[in-house]
C-alpha cells in the first residue's frame, strides 16, 4: 500500500469516526424532540376526543353560551367538527418537524458511514458485493 492509499485510508476512517461522534452527540436529543413529538400528537388526538364529547357544533355553542368553554375551545373543537381526523394530521408540532428534520440528517449520516466503510473494503470484496 503506497503513503497516498494509507493516507487515504486514514482520512476515510477519520471521517467515519466524526460521524459516529456526532451520531453518539445527537442520539439524547433525537430521543427527547421524539418524546415531545409523541406527547404533542398524543395531545391533539386527546383533543380530538375531548371534542367529540359534544354531539354537535350547536351542543358545543351552547356551552360556550353558558360558560363551560372558553371561546378558544369552541373554535378548536368547531375545527375538530370540520376536519374530524385530518386535524390530528394536518396541525404538526415544530417538535414533530424536528424529528422528521434529525432523523433524516442521522439516515443521512448513517449512509455515509456505511459508504466509507465500503470504501475501505478491498477491491475484491467490493466488487463481490455490487455483483450481490
Amino acid at each position: 500500500m503506497t503513503d497516498r492509499e494509507k493516507t487515504e485510508r486514514s482520512a476515510i476512517k477519520l471521517e467515519i469516526r466524526a460521524r459516529k461522534e456526532v451520531l453518539k452527540k445527537i442520539e439524547n436529543a433525537y430521543k427527547r424532540l421524539r418524546r415531545q413529538a409523541d406527547a404533542n400528537y398524543q395531545k391533539r388526538k386527546a383533543r380530538v376526543q375531548a371534542a367529540r364529547e359534544y354531539g354537535s357544533i350547536e351542543e358545543a355553542h351552547d356551552a360556550w353560551g353558558y360558560d363551560c368553554i372558553t371561546e378558544e375551545e369552541f373554535e378548536e373543537i368547531k375545527r375538530v367538527f370540520e376536519l374530524g381526523d385530518e386535524y390530528v394530521e394536518k396541525h404538526i408540532s415544530p417538535q414533530e418537524v424536528a424529528v422528521k428534520i434529525l432523523g433524516n440528517f442521522i439516515s443521512g449520516l448513517y449512509a455515509e458511514i456505511r459508504s466509507f466503510e465500503f470504501d475501505l473494503l478491498p477491491l475484491n470484496k467490493q466488487v463481490k458485493i455490487l455483483q450481490e
